[in-house]
């Protein structure tokens, strides 16, 4: 059997990185890189199926689904929520793709471990058998005690607590790293760079007195090489957080800066033990399912699963967007004609204010007639360009490509523009909010 890596290729977070490494452990070689966001379209190169780790937070691209049936998987650390719709702009899709064809092969390749109650409680009701195994940074090994001298990790803790742990730190020999897991975007950025990356990071954190984070990622790792860590949230109730806020000392930025938290960053308490059970359970887990495959050469119609054909997943999933997408076009448009009735609104405030009073009438005139023009712009206009020249380079690359393939292809291509659109409908409306917000708070009016 060969074996693949599931990662982000193109992502923001090196905590998508951190959790691929931690994968990467266990395997005795890696085959294949397979993008998350893509794996629907993953082929092997001999036709044979591939053994996947499946540990990820799926999917932010919902209509990618079920995964491509040359992946032979484990799913565990499965997290899977409507965050671009709740917490972050995209998608109006929710539960449709696991639900039908998408749910069933979910259920024949289960049970499910999951990341958080959550998403175990949520796949549970749509009828998927699952359990709560936690994520795969909590396996990780401890690594090497080196000489780094004496520091405090501050990851992504806001400018407040760092601000915090400075001046309590002031005068002392302790130095405080301030350090984020954001990085620019690099999608060629290449498995050996994105590795050698991740165990630098790990190795710093390893080192350190404490690290003091907001990020779930660098909480686990840090738990998994008993590293004392403190997790600093606004949001204490946030789903992917349940049950590790029983696993880790935590607090709030207002706990922290009022005092309230009484945690040492200088001589922090060793971590909770109660996370070891679910490591120890995780690591036995993966270790049986790596050892069950790796002399394994069975054919992919042998381990297949999921029975159903090719044809069969794409009629589903053609017939899902089809049912989906006039949704989402109707909600498209209703936020176009919001932001276009807060634009106008925006502009009646500023047209209040001094500045506006201090223009000439032809310049009063001229930005009125502008704002008018502005305001229509908001309106649901779809680049059925690009849709269409995505779909012509598939297809000039595929020319023996299938009606079906190429119908799912332009749907799945109609979703990624529909939530590019959400998204930047999003933070429009966002930063006009904030405008309104200023100007009506401002004296001038």
């Amino acid at each position: 059997m060969k074996f693949g890596i599931l990662y982000n290729r193109n992502n923001l977070n090196i905590g998508d990185d951190i959790q691929a490494v931690a994968t990467s452990y266990f395997l005795p070689q890696i085959d294949y890189f397979i993008d998350r966001e893509q794996m629907q379209d993953f082929k092997t190169k001999d036709k044979n199926p591939v053994a996947v780790i499946m540990n990820a937070w799926y999917m932010w691209n919902k209509w990618n689904w079920p995964p491509s049936k040359y992946i032979y998987p484990l799913f565990v650390g499965f997290h899977y929520a409507d965050h671009q719709l709740g917490y972050q702009p995209g998608s109006i899709i929710k539960y449709e793709m696991l639900t039908g064809r998408g749910g069933e092969y979910l259920q024949a390749n289960g049970p499910v471990g999951c990341r958080d109650h959550f998403t175990e409680k949520n796949l549970k009701d749509i009828g998927i058998d699952a359990y709560f195994s936690g994520c795969i940074t909590m396996t990780l090994p401890k690594r090497p005690k080196e000489d780094r001298g004496k520091y405090i990790c501050v990851v992504d803790a806001g400018d407040e607590i760092t601000a915090r742990i400075k001046e309590q730190l002031k005068g002392s020999d302790i130095e405080v790293k301030v350090l984020t897991h954001n990085r620019p975007r690099n999608k060629n950025r290449t498995w050996e760079e994105r590795k050698a990356f991740v165990e630098e990071r790990l190795s710093i954190y390893q080192n350190a007195i404490c690290v003091v984070t907001k990020r779930l990622h660098c909480a686990l790792p840090c738990l998994a090489m008993e590293v004392p860590v403190l997790l600093a949230r606004i949001n204490k109730d946030e789903t992917r957080f349940d049950p590790y806020l029983d696993y880790l000392y935590w607090t709030t930025p207002e706990d922290y800066l009022s005092g309230k938290c009484t945690y040492n960053v200088t001589d922090p308490p060793e971590n909770k033990p109660d996370y070891r059970l679910v490591r120890e359970a995780l690591i036995e887990k993966c270790r049986a399912f790596v050892n069950e495959v790796k002399d394994d050469d069975r054919s992919l119609f042998d381990l297949k699963k999921y029975r159903a054909t090719d044809k069969e997943i794409l009629e589903w999933r053609i017939n899902t967007l089809k049912e989906i997408l006039p949704r989402w076009e109707d909600t498209l448009d209703k936020q176009a004609h919001e932001l276009s009735d807060l634009y106008l609104q925006h502009f009646m405030l500023f047209s209040k204010t001094d500045e506006f009073r201090n223009y000439d009438k032809d310049k009063q005139k001229r930005l009125l007639k502008y704002v008018k023009s502005k305001a229509n712009y908001y309106k649901f206009v779809v680049n059925y360009y690009q849709i269409d020249m995505t779909v012509r380079q598939v297809l000039a690359e595929n020319p023996d490509i299938g009606p079906l393939h190429l119908e799912d292809l332009r749907l799945r291509t109609i979703c990624d523009e529909y939530a590019k659109l959400s998204k930047r409908n999003f933070y429009r409306k966002e930063k006009i909010l904030n405008g309104i917000e200023e100007m009506t708070a401002g004296e001038q009016i």
